[in-house]
């Protein structure tokens, strides 16, 4: 009668499974740093788009009746001139900034935020624009 062997043997399966733990150890740091890339960039998103909602409320409260000139100033969600207030629109991620985090020049346009960051994150960003192109601002992480 013959046989008909048919399959894998153990030392086979065993060097599969070793060549795959390889691959597994050699790709697992690499696929780590692309999330972490990945998480940076998308607080730097945030932080950009609650700037801009910063510029928008700036703007509209420059556009009120009653705006005399003068400074306008930002504190947590609120932008103020004199009597004048208004509310930031954000709905995104929640910022967190220091008191002294995000201030705005009156006479040059920047927006300046420091030391920000979204909440649960350990990471810092800062932010400047440029007042000529209100798009032009991008966030980066504070001391890199």
């Amino acid at each position: 009668m013959k046989m008909n062997k048919k399959g894998f043997t153990l030392i086979e399966l065993l060097a599969v499974i070793v060549i795959l733990a390889v691959i597994a150890l050699i790709a697992s740091p690499i696929v780590l740093g692309i999330i972490e890339n990945s998480r940076e960039s998308s607080q730097a998103r945030s932080i950009e788009a609650y700037a801009a909602a910063v510029q928008d409320a700036i703007a509209t409260v420059m556009s009120k009746p009653g705006y005399a000139g003068g400074d306008v100033t930002v504190s947590g969600t609120t932008v103020t001139s004199g009597t004048l207030t208004q509310e930031v629109a954000y709905s995104g991620n929640k910022i967190e900034c220091p008191n002294d985090g995000v201030s705005y020049d009156s006479k040059t346009g920047y927006l300046t935020l420091t030391g920000c960051n979204v909440t649960g994150s350990a990471k810092k960003f800062n932010y400047t624009n440029n007042p000529a192109d209100a798009n032009s601002g991008s966030a980066t992480i504070a001391g890199e």
